[in-house]
């Protein structure tokens, strides 16, 4: 197998409940449960952790892997494994040498138990049917749609690399891991794909102890861009490839999970500089209403025009509501709203001018 030299090389070859989150019900979910004092633990860690992670010039981004007492199942489908639904999920995935991706953004979590490191993704992509869909296991993963898994077992040990395509391929190549033990599965969706990876603790030749600082991160190759995309991305920014450890993440190794209530004040912790970029678009694209109603009002009384006209009105209503309180919004309901946003404001140009044409050539 030769890796292929490019932003990204190797540098040898080797039942759920209802959930509480506002938009990630449809994605992600876990059921837990455990003893009171235990979770009071969990809730009183997790919070620094999550204090910490992401604060401006304080290096490394930081994310809290908890031990699992279920081990999720291995098929690809997050949302419905309870395993996942008080684990902490991060989103906010950067361009590669650049800043947040604003298109095909990915999810992220991550735990351990005494047998296993195991990791979630989905991966929004409105592309679905036309993936790249073509690696075996075994076979060159960066090479089709998926995500790239990076593990470090502490700040001077060896990196791993792991890959999952969209439809479940899995491999390995940076630290030679034994692919064979490893397990993947993948499901994809209206407008988006999960991926799941087991790595058993002896594929990463190390003995994860309670409290360690490892070192990884969160990575996705996205070659399909009919609708838009950033070919690589990644939760840790990185400057000009994938494999930079010096810029990984630290995977603090911690204890029982919390509650899901409490995975999700965590969550919002660890996404708050994201969600602060989505409130200032969100705040960019409403703050458009007014170059776009005025047009779409007289286009309403058009029986021609009325219909779409009235439709993109009352969502621009929508928008300018949730703007006044994106304050109280999540990050998942703001991401939906910025993405909406973005296809409303070429909707309504096309509208506006589409009339203003009609009524111009009418009145000639």
């Amino acid at each position: 197998m030769t890796r292929r030299e490019g932003p990204r090389p190797a540098t040898k070859k080797p039942q759920a409940n209802q959930s509480s989150r506002d938009g990630r019900d449809k994605v992600v979910g876990c059921v837990w449960g455990g003893s009171e004092a235990m979770r009071s633990w969990a809730l009183a860690t997790s919070l620094l952790f999550a204090v910490v992670a992401w604060a401006a010039g304080a290096g490394r981004p930081e994310y809290p892997c908890y031990h699992a007492s279920v081990a999720p199942e291995i098929d690809g489908e997050v949302a419905s494994d309870p395993a996942w639904r008080n684990i902490p999920a991060v989103t906010g995935f950067f361009v590669l040498g650049d800043g947040y991706s604003t298109s095909k953004q990915t999810i992220a979590q991550a735990c351990w138990d005494d047998e296993a490191f195991y990791v979630a993704m989905i991966c929004e992509e409105p592309d679905v049917p036309n993936l790249r869909l073509t690696v075996q296991d075994g076979g060159n993963f960066w090479e089709d749609d998926g995500v790239e898994i990076f593990l470090q077992p502490g700040e001077n040990q060896q990196v791993f690399q792991f890959g999952v395509t969209a439809r479940g391929a899995k491999g390995g190549f940076e630290g030679f891991p034994d692919i064979g033990k490893l397990q993947a599965g993948a499901r994809m969706g209206n407008g988006w794909y999960s991926i799941e990876l087991r790595v058993p603790h002896e594929v990463l030749r190390a003995k994860p102890r309670l409290g360690e600082r490892w070192l990884g991160n969160f990575c996705r190759n996205i070659f399909t861009t009919t609708s838009g995309g950033d070919k690589f991305t990644s939760w840790a920014p990185l400057k000009s490839r994938f494999l930079e450890p010096e810029n990984f993440a630290v995977l603090e190794l911690c204890g029982p999970a919390p509650s899901p209530q409490e995975a999700d004040k965590i969550s919002a912790r660890l996404n708050e500089n994201y969600r602060t970029t989505l409130v200032r678009a969100l705040t960019a694209s409403a703050e458009k209403a007014a170059e776009y109603l005025p047009a779409l009002d007289e286009a309403a009384k058009d029986p021609t025009f009325g219909p779409q006209a009235g439709e993109l009105r009352r969502q621009w209503w929508r928008l300018e509501r949730l703007a006044r309180r994106a304050g109280e919004a999540s990050v998942w309901e703001l991401r939906r709203a910025v993405t909406s946003a973005e296809t409303l404001v070429r909707e309504s140009h096309k509208l506006k001018y589409d009339y203003l044409i009609a009524k111009l050539l009418e009145d000639q």
